[in-house]
């Protein structure tokens, strides 16, 4: 009786180990949202970005930090996004290992320049490649759910698929001449390669306009060439340069989720189709 006892116990034991969740942090919401697709109830997912954030201002506190405490995993988005990132390591456990999920998806200029465009969500094939770097990492941390990461892994790797064939299609109606994505500040690269678009960040150049006559003019004979249609400004601001840019020119100013943060937006799902029909109404006329 008492062997059959200690047996018992022992079988609970194990149980309760093998049912502790793999815990992961994460610096950025899309890739919670990641996470919570792959890993299921396998997974605990402690989202450290704050509610209504600013990517490029966000710098994470020592309240933050320390929910990320025992985190296996702690995901960034890699690509310069997290330029504090060299700083985290040293702040984090040395059983953290961080992950930089958007580390092998293929560099996009941002044109006129050297540097790459960061925003490297803005497309379902680029979300789709980097969950094939999560999975990786996930299923090294913890082998015994393997393969139910994989399950989660094809079946977020569908929903984008998906998404990308339903882009293409509706982008395809959108005219050759009306194929030019003017944006507020660059970061719609990847969308524009992937989907054949001209980009046009106009965030410098419109700074540089205030009093400035001449760049003005230039600016705005560029965009005229180029039969803008519309200003695409991110959805958290309408700085007031650009809309007096729209306004000389005539064009109306549309807000897209460019930093992948828009709390209104449950999904990248919903935050995709955002960007794809507000796109498409001002492009597609």
């Amino acid at each position: 009786m008492k062997k059959m006892l200690c047996l018992l116990l022992l079988m609970l034991g194990m149980s309760v180990t093998q049912a502790a969740p793999l815990k992961i942090a994460s610096l950025h919401p899309l890739l919670s949202e990641m996470a919570r697709t792959l890993g299921g109830e396998q997974v605990e997912v402690v989202n450290l970005f704050p509610q209504n954030g600013d990517l490029h201002a966000f710098t994470p506190t020592g309240r933050e930090l320390a929910a990320a405490a025992d985190a296996r995993l702690l995901l960034a988005c890699g690509k310069g996004v997290e330029p504090y990132l060299a700083d985290l390591r040293d702040s984090v456990k040395a059983t953290t290992q961080i992950i930089e999920v958007g580390a092998e998806v293929p560099d996009v200029r941002v044109p006129g320049t050297h540097h790459a465009d960061p925003h490297w969500w803005n497309t379902p094939e680029n979300m789709k490649r980097a969950s094939r770097t999560l999975l990786k990492a996930m299923q090294q941390a913890a082998p015994e759910h393997a393969a139910f990461f994989a399950t989660g892994q094809a079946r977020y790797a569908a929903d984008m698929e998906q998404l990308n064939r339903t882009a293409r299609l509706k982008l395809s109606r959108i005219p050759q001449n009306a194929r030019c994505l003017v944006t507020g500040h660059a970061a719609m690269c990847h969308f524009c390669k992937a989907y054949h678009f001209t980009p046009i960040a106009i965030q410098g150049v419109a700074r540089e306009s205030q009093g400035d006559p001449a760049t003005l003019a230039a600016l705005l004979a560029e965009l005229r060439s180029r039969n803008a249609r519309c200003i695409f400004t991110d959805v958290n601001s309408t700085p007031r340069a650009l809309q007096a840019i729209a306004d000389q020119l005539g064009i109306p100013t549309a807000p897209l989720v460019m930093d992948g943060i828009y709390p209104a937006a449950a999904s990248y799902r919903e935050l995709f189709l955002h960007n794809l029909n507000t796109i498409c109404e001002h492009l597609g006329k």
